[in-house]
């Protein structure tokens, strides 16, 4: 699968950047929960994986470093940086963190990582959607990145949480209604690319039909993955954490299955036109 280095990429830094925007938001009431280290640890690993991710896509990797060249001018340049900006300052914030600095230090650095990988996710959308590929050029590009960022990010979270993750509040509930924002996206979305000539009209039959059937499992996944979040969340089911980490990796696979149909879908103009 010649997309996957891209798949690993952008899950891996959506989730480590969704993980440090609900973190930020969550020490807004509990500035001292132990839950923190341990999502700020797993938010590194993540961008680690992703970075290398994208390295490996790359023809030759140990010339990434000269597309900063093109900066101004370039939606690629700017992933790169603001994605590498990201990285240095959850790495500072780590560091932070682990050697238990002044609170007032690491949530600046909190707050400066999170916003540097929104940038990073406008970036990748907008690099995505100046492409010549009509599946790729609408607004649901951004509401999938975005979607994906604060959904595995509440799973990091909760997972890095363990036993403390009583004390989180009920994030389980806004990604609930995340994902029902995500799926009122998708009729008009296929819709809209549908209407275009060629290329569009290859991409939605594309969606509709060979992989109408993973379309359908991505949502069943994800739904699926989500209702088991929130039965986590239950008094009755508070302590099971099979629940939440089974949830958690059926909702992995829905985001997989998500990011796949994302990059099958990518038929550049041209195509389909007789």
């Amino acid at each position: 699968m010649k997309d996957l280095p891209l798949i690993v990429f952008t899950l891996c830094m959506q989730a480590a950047i969704g993980a440090i925007i609900w973190s930020a938001i969550v020490r807004l009431k509990d500035k001292e929960a132990p839950v923190f280290k341990t999502n700020t640890l797993i938010a590194l690993i993540l961008s680690i994986v992703g970075m290398l991710a994208s390295l490996v896509h790359l023809g030759k990797p140990h010339l990434a470093i000269t597309s900063l060249s093109n900066l101004f001018s370039s939606w690629l340049s700017r992933e790169i940086f603001f994605s590498g900006g990201f990285f240095v300052l959850l790495l500072i914030f780590w560091w932070l963190e682990r050697t238990d600095k002044t609170e007032g230090v690491r949530n600046v650095f909190c707050w400066l990582a999170g916003l540097a990988g929104l940038v990073a996710i406008f970036s990748m959308g907008q690099l995505y959607r100046q492409t010549i590929m009509p599946a790729w050029q609408s607004a649901n590009t951004f509401v999938d990145f975005y979607a994906t960022a604060l959904i595995l990010g509440a799973v990091v979270l909760y997972v890095a949480a363990g036993k403390e993750r009583g004390r989180l509040p009920r994030l389980d509930l806004a990604v609930l209604a995340i994902v029902f924002i995500q799926i009122a996206f998708v009729p008009g979305y296929l819709a809209s690319v549908g209407a275009i000539p060629g290329a569009g009209q290859e991409s939605a039959a594309l969606l509709a039909g060979s992989y109408g059937v993973m379309m359908v499992l991505r949502w069943l996944f994800v739904l699926g993955g989500i209702f088991l979040f929130v039965l986590s969340r239950t008094e009755r089911f508070a302590n099971q954490v099979g629940i939440l980490y089974t949830g958690v990796g059926v909702l992995v696979v829905g985001a997989f299955i998500g990011r796949f149909l994302f990059y099958v879908s990518g038929i550049p103009i041209g195509i389909g036109i007789i």
